[in-house]
């Protein structure tokens, strides 16, 4: 009787561990809970950090709002193996570089300027990397 209650609550621990594990990995990659994919917004400033990592990289770009007051984005995108596969290196944008960014805004403010990252361009030279056909770096 011991081994099959054993047995049991065992079953249902690795249960409720899968069952966990799944609601956090989907929570994790759920960029639709945190970004809005109605709505693009455009962002014109220059970088002040690059963060190629994994599971996502970032991109801070300093921008000014209409009153010229500074405003810093945090623009989310692809991992760094990601990026390095369709040929964005960390070389490929410095600080200092200008940049317009398409990207989808944040649902909510509380968490900062953020955006997810649809398209990237330096200005000064016309590079540019995005997510659809043929926007891959160019």
């Amino acid at each position: 009787m011991k081994s099959v209650f054993a047995l049991i609550t065992r079953i249902a621990l690795i249960a409720i561990v899968a069952l966990v594990s799944a609601q956090l990995a989907t929570a994790h990659h759920s960029f639709a809970g945190t970004y809005d994919a109605a709505k693009e917004i455009t962002i014109k400033g220059k970088i002040i950090e690059v963060s190629l990592r994994s599971p996502h990289s970032f991109f801070f770009v300093e921008s000014e709002d209409a009153s010229g007051k500074a405003q810093r984005w945090s623009i989310e995108g692809a991992s760094a193996s990601q990026f390095a596969q369709q040929g964005v290196t960390r070389d490929a944008l410095k600080v200092g570089d200008p940049v317009e960014v398409v990207g989808n805004p944040a649902r909510s403010m509380t968490m900062g300027f953020r955006a997810r990252l649809l398209k990237i361009t330096r200005t000064t030279d016309g590079w540019s990397w995005g997510t659809r056909t043929g926007e891959q770096v160019q």
